[in-house]
């Protein structure tokens, strides 16, 4: 996708790459509300992670079922990936950011406050590669949650 992949210097701590961070342009904004209109005519709670785990079931299971063999699944793997961003941030006191190393741009949610990231699309994309069901979704969610809670 054209919005995530120029590169320039970013900084380094400690001998690990420190993404540069960016507030999201109207073109982001606009993409995410593109994504999540699709969550939201499928139904989706945004606030509930199983909710999310299910939507991105039935986009897995649409794709493969698709009667002149699987499309390109990055609509697919958008949508999930907004939904499951979006559930993170309305759950946890993370922030949709654009996160920016030598590997290029891309989405994330992050928290300023402990300098906590999460990569929804890649987590989707990863999964959705490697034809795992939604339930790392609500696992993560899970994770993402409990850290908040002890910091």
């Amino acid at each position: 996708m054209g919005l995530f992949n120029w590169k320039k210097t970013v900084a380094s701590v400690d001998g690990h790459e420190e993404p540069m961070l960016s507030t999201l342009s109207d073109d982001h904004r606009e993409f995410l509300t593109s994504c999540l209109g699709l969550a939201d005519g499928a139904g989706v709670d945004l606030n509930d992670a199983g909710s999310v785990r299910d939507f991105y079931n039935l986009l897995l299971a649409t794709w493969r079922a698709s009667p002149d063999g699987p499309a390109d699944p990055q609509p697919y793997l958008n949508a999930a990936g907004a939904a499951f961003g979006e559930h993170l941030v309305r759950t946890t006191p993370l922030e949709w950011v654009i996160a920016e190393d030598s590997r290029g741009r891309e989405l994330a949610v992050h928290s300023e406050r402990t300098n906590f990231f999460v990569y929804p699309f890649d987590a989707v994309a990863k999964r959705w590669s490697r034809g795992e069901d939604g339930e790392f979704i609500t696992a993560l969610a899970g994770q993402v949650t409990n850290h908040f809670k002890v910091h």
